[in-house]
This record gives structure tokens, sequence and C-alpha cells, in this order.
């Protein structure tokens, strides 16, 4: 009776960590909740700590999101876009004004 109890365990831990799982993504693509599963987390005692293949891959996907999300990485989406020119562009720009300023009688 204790094995089965102690299996029972393990088995509802398991499927409440596949829940938090699909439960990430679900709300990463704004896709509806599903009650079936908040009820598989709920059962375990709602704080499902995921095993590290998960929680690594969650965390995989969250960096990759936060790079493409970034302004270096919307720009390097944009095809046939040199960024090494165009900061180079950007810091003679800039030499480019600070000399102005230098120059200039007013300031």
């Amino acid at each position: 009776v204790l094995r089965r109890m102690e299996r029972d365990a393990q088995f509802a831990q398991r499927k409440a960590e596949r829940a938090t799982f699909r439960s990430h993504f679900r709300d990463k693509y704004r896709l509806p909740k599903n009650e079936t599963d908040d009820n598989q987390i709920q059962l375990v005692g709602g704080d499902v700590e995921l095993p590290k293949e998960l929680a690594k891959m969650i965390e995989q996907d969250n960096e990759e999101e936060e790079e493409k999300n970034s302004v270096i990485g919307q720009l390097s989406n944009i095809q046939n876009l040199d960024l090494d020119s165009l900061k180079d562009k950007a810091s003679a720009t800039l030499e480019d004004l600070k000399q102005s300023a230098e120059k200039c009688a007013v300031m």
C-alpha cells in the first residue's frame, strides 16, 4: 500500500511538472488556460519545481525571446543590415558632432 501511494505521488508530481511546462508556453503564446493542467498543478500543492531539463528548456526559451525583443535583436533580423558599418557610421557622426560643438563660438 505504501509503495503504491509513493508511486501515485511520483506520478502526480510528473504530471504536474508537465502541466507547468505546458502552462508556460500557453502563457507565452497567449493560449487559453487548460483546467486539467491547473488541477494537476493544484493537486501537488501548486508550487511545482521542474526537473532540470525542463527548467533549462524554459530558461533557454526565455533568453531567446529576450534577445529577439532587444533592439539589437530586432535590427539583426533585418536582412542585408551590416551592424558593424552602422556602428561605425554612428561613431563617425558622434565625432563630427563633437568637433562641430568644439568649433562653435556660441558655446
